[in-house]
């Protein structure tokens, strides 16, 4: 098993690895953020929809 030397200086593949890693981690961070996005404009239009058909029908019931 490898030892860490936490004073030598990683060598320019293991940055590169680093790096490859923190990107894929933030994709993944956005995708989800993304997802979320999407289900909340998702719900907000099904309950305006929601909302005005009732707002309707008691407008309706009003002026009968």
């Amino acid at each position: 098993m490898k030892r860490l030397n936490p004073f030598r200086k990683p060598s320019p593949e293991e940055l590169m690895a680093w790096e490859l890693d923190n990107a894929r981690r933030g994709l993944l961070e956005a995708q989800s953020a993304r997802d979320y996005a999407n289900a909340m404009v998702l719900y907000h239009e099904t309950r305006i929809d929601r909302l005005r058909s009732q707002m309707e029908l008691v407008m309706q019931q009003e002026a009968a």
